[in-house]
């Protein structure tokens, strides 16, 4: 059997993007937390004696690696290296290999794989043969399929690991950089594919396991939940994956709903009970949203720009900071009765459910995402945020006629 640990896009010098002030201490917290995640990775290999951490690409986050951070990477794998821990790494997207001259030499356990697909053969202590595949990218764009040249090594008594930067054809939201499919990983016969790119943690496959860790410190409001890495045991029977939280800061997104809610003091104390059962370090989003009597009190803009100031002053401290607030209440609707109805309300609710069956938002769209210079500020739209601007929409439009026959 062999024991090792998976993670990938630490990102070493990105930079938190948030909407609000922070404290001094929080600060400097989120500042020094991708580099704390890391540490708390190489302290988990070093508590679980493993054979070698796996690291599949974005090590850095930048082209220009600063020297903190090389420095940083050079330190950990001296500390492992006492144990004969080794470290496998690849080069992604955001810091290629563009000069295999390193500024900062690294430890004799530390092996960079070169631009090129090639093998790294090792022997564990225990005498287990493992051979480790992997390549690090050329440069930042990098859209060629790669599986082609990940040729499994005839050796009936080594595990096959793979080292992959890149994106699963399924998924979204990330730039397609060394595109693959599942099928043709599996098709390899590896033991494990390592995968790097995709931000959020998923297992693609259980058999062989075909796994992404995901980054290890969220850093925006879209990269919410537990972050860290995967502890793998692997014998020729079996594979055993435990997910470990590394990361000291975690981003969350909670939603409250005022159906039920008769007051502000009601309101107050959701908001209050929801924050409080976060983790202990943690940027919040607060989404209130639902039908109820408070829509009418919440719609007031005077009314949620005091609602929102004296919440953020109520949570913002060194341990928890309010990156927003959103409003999104409606007034009772009856949807299901208005479709019904030939009226302007029923319209637009039947060709809202038009739309999120045909391709007529994506045409509409579609100028904005080709513009040659607006595109390049543009992420993709995955299919939840594509229901979600439809959703917004009719309910924007239905708020807005039921305000209107209010006064009329």
């Amino acid at each position: 059997m062999i024991r090792f640990i998976h993670c990938a896009d630490i990102h070493l010098g990105r930079t938190f993007q948030t909407s609000t002030d922070m404290s001094d201490r929080f600060i400097q917290e989120a500042v020094r937390s991708t580099y704390d995640s890391f540490e708390k990775i190489v302290k988990e290999a070093i508590s679980k004696n493993v054979d070698f951490i796996l690291i599949s690409g974005d090590v850095y986050d930048q082209k220009q690696r600063s020297i903190r951070g090389q420095w940083f990477i050079k330190k950990q794998a001296e500390k492992l290296l006492k144990y004969n821990i080794q470290v496998f790494m690849i080069h992604g997207n955001h810091d290629p290999l563009l000069n295999e001259r390193q500024m900062i030499g690294m430890p004799e356990n530390v092996f960079i794989f070169s631009t090129e697909v090639s093998h790294k053969e090792y022997v564990t202590s225990q005498g287990e043969k493992v051979i480790i595949y992997g390549f690090s990218y050329p440069e930042s764009a990098f859209t060629e399929n790669p599986t082609p040249h990940y040729k499994k090594v005839e050796n009936t008594e080594a595990y096959h690991i793979g080292l992959l930067h890149g994106q699963e054809k399924g998924q979204q939201g990330h730039d397609a950089y060394a595109p693959f499919t599942v099928h043709s990983l599996e098709e390899k016969g590896f033991d494990y594919w390592a995968l790097g790119h995709i931000h959020q943690r998923q297992v693609l496959r259980e058999n062989p396991p075909i796994v992404y860790s995901g980054n290890i410190q969220g850093c925006h409001r879209k990269e919410t939940g537990a972050k860290g890495a995967y502890y793998v045991e692997l014998s020729p029977s079996e594979s055993q994956l435990q997910f470990i939280e590394t990361s000291p800061i975690r981003w969350e997104h909670h939603r409250l709903s005022i159906s039920e809610l008769q007051t502000i003091n009601e309101l107050v104390e959701e908001f209050n009970e929801t924050v409080k059962t976060s983790k202990e370090k943690r940027i919040v989003m607060v989404t209130i949203e639902g039908s109820g009597i408070l829509h009418d009190k919440l719609s007031d803009q005077r009314s949620r720009q005091e609602i929102i100031t004296f919440l953020y002053e109520e949570w913002t401290d060194d341990d928890i900071s309010i990156d927003r607030i959103v409003f999104d209440t409606l007034p009772n609707l009856q949807r299901e009765v208005w479709k019904q109805q030939d009226h302007l309300l029923g319209d637009v609710i039947r060709l809202r459910e038009e739309m999120e069956t045909d391709e007529s938002l994506s045409e509409v769209l579609s100028p904005l995402f080709s513009h040659h210079k607006i595109r390049s500020y543009l992420n993709d739209l995955t299919v939840d945020e594509h229901k979600e601007i439809i959703e917004k929409a009719e309910r924007m439009i239905l708020t807005t006629l039921l305000e209107e026959g209010k006064e009329t």
